[in-house]
């Protein structure tokens, strides 16, 4: 074999460095920026301290000053000096920050290089993301229905404007349609009593979790039409955004993964696909969850959980899932773990006749 094609050989075809050469490469990448980012962050609280200690001096010797100690011009012009040195101070400060932000944008594209040829899904922002999560929590919110009628009774009803729900935004858009040409002002969200009940024993058990209990799986079941893929889900989301909680909604029909987190004081999402299994291995996800982060699984017909592998996963997981085979395999995927599952009833007359009358339709439509 001639020297040049065992260097090619090596290296992979035409001398390109092999996937696992190049998967190394691309981490390192991502480590030496991450390193960067801690180092000027420390940088920025070192320049910090500086200032303080300035700011602390100028004000002893005003002290001295008013109980005459030290004579006024000697005191000014120390003050000088170190209002001088404040200033300086500020603009390394100023400039630190400016290279913060230059090294996290490089950190960034790090990142998404990484993710992207390693198996992993590159991501992608969603501005409405944020602001659909906004909105969910600041929903117009409210009783509909006699409770005197039903033990079903009362819905909570919220009301949502937003254009984009992750998973859900195509039927979103024709609902939008549908409301406003109704008269109604957003999204209606119908809250069924038995799916609030539901999410506050499922933070319960999330709670348990956290504080290191073993069970991190809960199954919502129920017959399909009944809302827990969308109603219950927003429901859901909207507690855990409220509570300002990481969550991850892993839509299998889009094989899309969507992923909710504070930033900068307000939410930001962003999504992913999800091709393989691999994903849960991906810096992406290793560094979005935790044991308090939430995980929404909205499976589909004839592919269930599909890519989701319970042993790369520590995260709270809620599955939503039809009483079927699907809901078989996912409780063979979870066999040796605990879990909660849980069933609903399907919809009630009443409820029924709640939502025909708050949609404006008539009540036959719902009672089929």
């Amino acid at each position: 074999m001639k020297q040049t094609d065992a260097k090619r050989k090596q290296g992979g075809e035409g001398g390109v460095p092999s996937g696992r050469s190049a998967k190394k490469k691309r981490t390192e990448a991502v480590d030496v920026w991450s390193n960067q980012i801690a180092d000027t962050n420390q940088q920025i609280l070192k320049l910090r301290e500086e200032k303080n200690m300035l700011v602390s001096q100028v004000g002893n010797i005003d002290l001295l000053l008013l109980k005459g100690v030290i004579e006024k011009g000697e005191g000014e012009k120390e003050k000088a000096s170190l209002k001088a040195q404040i200033a300086e101070t500020q603009k390394e400060i100023q400039a630190t920050r400016a290279k913060l932000e230059e090294v996290t944008e490089e950190f960034k594209k790090a990142q998404a290089m990484e993710t992207e040829g390693s198996g992993g899904a590159k991501l992608t922002e969603i501005p409405a993301g944020g602001d659909y999560a906004k909105a969910l929590v600041e929903a117009e919110k409210r009783e509909a229905g006699d409770a005197k009628i039903s033990k079903f009774l009362p819905m909570v009803l919220l009301t949502v404007c937003t254009v984009f729900i992750p998973g859900f935004t195509e039927i979103v858009k024709d609902e939008a349609k549908s409301m406003e040409e109704k008269g109604i002002k957003g999204i209606l969200i119908f809250g069924r009593r038995c799916f609030i009940q539901v999410v506050k024993e499922f933070r319960r058990l999330r709670k348990d979790y956290i504080d290191g209990a073993i069970l991190r799986f809960c199954i919502l079941a129920g017959q399909s039409g009944i809302g827990k893929s969308f109603a219950f889900s927003q429901m859901y989301m909207r507690e855990a955004f409220i509570q300002r909680e990481k969550v991850a909604f892993y839509s299998v029909r889009e094989a899309t993964i969507y992923l909710f987190w504070i930033e900068g004081g307000k939410y930001t999402c962003q999504q992913a696909k999800v091709r393989s299994s691999d994903f849960w291995e991906s810096r992406v996800w290793k560094m979005f969850e935790n044991r308090s982060a939430h995980l929404i699984i909205d499976p589909a017909p004839r592919q269930g959980h599909k890519y989701f592998k319970m042993h790369l996963v520590k995260a709270f997981v809620v599955y939503l899932t039809s009483p079927n085979s699907e809901l078989g395999a996912f409780e063979n995927e979870i066999r040796d773990v605990r879990r909660t599952r849980l069933f609903v009833p399907t919809l009630a007359i009443e409820e029924s006749k709640v939502i025909a009358t708050e949609l404006k339709e008539k009540e036959s439509v719902f009672l089929k």
